[in-house]
């Protein structure tokens, strides 16, 4: 799936609310940075255009240790997208849970953590 450019809209949140976020329903129940959400998607547009160059080399056969070697360096941004989003998500996500005495909220993000570290 090819990610479609969109503008986003953020709007004052309440509890209550059900939110769309790029035409996506969502239950957040607070709003995250508009820098740091285009950071992320800037991040997994360089990432999706490394892994197209990587699928060019196997189209071209070219030699499998270079495919494998721009494979650990796929790999290797996936690692830093994920690890951003882990710390937004400290920062703020589980801050406001926190505060909140949102137990579902951090019972996802230690299944979110788990299926991370696999």
């Amino acid at each position: 799936m090819i990610a479609q450019k969109k503008t986003f809209r953020f709007t004052s949140l309440s509890f209550s609310e059900i939110y769309y976020y790029n035409g996506f329903m969502s239950e957040h129940k607070h709003h995250h940075d508009p820098k740091e959400i285009k950071k992320v998607i800037d991040m997994f547009a360089r990432t999706i255009g490394h892994l197209e160059s990587v699928k060019k080399m196997v189209e071209k056969d070219e030699d499998c240790s270079d495919v494998l070697i721009q494979l650990a360096a796929v790999k290797g941004e996936l690692n830093k997208i994920s690890k951003d989003i882990l710390k937004q998500h400290l920062n703020h996500c589980i801050v406001h849970a926190i505060e909140d005495n949102d137990q579902e909220a951090l019972n996802k993000m230690n299944e979110a953590i788990e299926q991370l570290i696999k």
